[in-house]
């Protein structure tokens, strides 16, 4: 399905909207919900009648977020500053990132990511970005499950 922006989005569970979304929303929650994946757009998760935007849910969705910090592990409350950190106290791999801060070691990410996605499909490439390294990663594959 289509978010309003005109982006793909990917169908998350009722469990992911319904741990974001403010509560005086749930009332409206439904088992068909997508998540707009689109950084520029507003629009956090839709079903066609209903979208929910970065005002109505309570976290912050780490690439839809302008300001600092920005999540990108959610299970371990790792942010980008945090990895930024690891990195300048000398981490020189993604290994050496995710034993230094713990990202991406909680297996919880259908209900703490708004995505409803593993975060290591996020944080893997800006730690990679910083340290100067890319490499081909699976982006279907996920790292947890219910």
């Amino acid at each position: 399905m289509k978010c309003v922006c005109g982006t793909d989005g990917w169908k998350v569970k009722k469990i992911t909207v319904g741990s974001h979304l403010n509560p005086e929303y749930w009332h409206l929650l439904s088992d068909d919900f997508y998540f707009c994946p689109n950084s520029e757009c507003d629009v956090v998760y839709f079903d066609g009648k209903v979208t929910f935007t970065t005002k109505e849910v309570k976290t912050k969705v780490f690439f839809k977020e302008k300001g600092s910090p920005k999540p990108l592990c959610y299970c371990k409350h790792v942010t980008e500053e945090d990895v930024i950190e690891a990195i300048r106290k000398g981490a020189k791999s993604v290994k050496e990132v995710e034993e230094i801060t713990g990202i991406g070691n909680g297996g919880h990410c259908v209900i703490t990511n708004p995505s409803g996605r593993c975060c290591k499909l996020y944080y893997e490439g800006f730690i990679e970005n910083l340290l100067g390294k890319k490499k081909d990663r699976d982006e279907h594959r996920e790292c947890c499950e219910i």
